[in-house]
């Protein structure tokens, strides 16, 4: 019911993701907000990056911009990691019936809190091309999913891809001084997003987003999944890297 459908596939394949609009309802959404604003008012007061109650709270300028591992403080989350409605495209996409869940983290972007992410590749988060990783699966044996909070539009600092970068592999951008010389910016698509709705993404395509400058925030719900044997480091947060059943 949940697989990929032909035009997920080559989307998967040609772009480096796909999505898929509103698969949680508006009661789960508000589950996910409503758990999401406790752990930012946990993060009130702190100074510097910390762990707590098995989430680390990662501060930069004396504000959040993500939280690490947020099935720590906030259990209730940890049951999205495992419906099939992301776990089988996932089980499609790796080629594995199992795999280790290890990102459960939430993002935050208010108005005018300067937080981006430089463009990147999920591949450099993961240690490729260090004893940290191995391609298992020879696809990159990893694959993310992202879940708009709030609407994402083209004006709170959404997400952008740069489409087809997906097929050049690990490009270790995080070792260039400007990782846009490495791709064409002029055909950055941003990510339109009512919340419920699910983005899945191979790890070698190139993304990033700039600050927020609307008078919106912008939060989004991440979980990441790699194939049995593929990671080989130790993630922030209680419970990092569980094995789950996918399909």
């Amino acid at each position: 019911m949940f697989d990929l459908t032909p035009a997920e596939k080559r989307a998967f394949e040609e772009d480096g993701y796909f999505l898929r609009k509103d698969l949680f309802s508006p009661k789960e959404v508000k589950e996910v907000s409503d758990a999401i604003d406790a752990i930012y008012k946990m993060s009130k007061g702190l100074k510097e990056t910390q762990v707590l109650k098995g989430t680390q709270f990662v501060m930069e300028r004396g504000v959040l911009s993500r939280a690490v591992w947020i099935g720590g403080a906030k259990p209730e989350l940890l049951r999205y990691g495992t419906d099939p409605r992301i776990t089988t495209p996932v089980a499609t996409i790796l080629g594995s019936k199992e795999a280790d869940q290890l990102i459960c983290q939430a993002h935050f972007k208010f108005p005018g809190d300067g937080v981006e992410y430089r463009w990147h590749q999920d591949s450099e988060n993961r240690g490729y091309g260090t004893p940290d990783w191995t391609d298992v699966n020879g696809r990159g044996s990893y694959v993310q999913t992202l879940m708009a909070v709030d609407p994402m539009t083209a004006d709170n600092g959404p997400v952008q891809f740069a489409p087809g970068t997906g097929k050049r592999g690990h490009l270790a951008l995080d070792q260039m001084e400007d990782p846009s010389k490495a791709f064409d910016t002029s055909k950055l698509v941003p990510l339109i997003l009512s919340p419920g709705t699910v983005a899945f993404f191979g790890p070698y395509v190139i993304h990033g987003s700039l600050p927020n400058p609307s008078d919106a925030p912008r939060r989004i719900f991440i979980n990441g999944y790699a194939c049995p044997g593929a990671n080989h480091k130790k993630y922030p947060g209680d419970g990092a890297g569980r094995r789950i059943r996918l399909a």
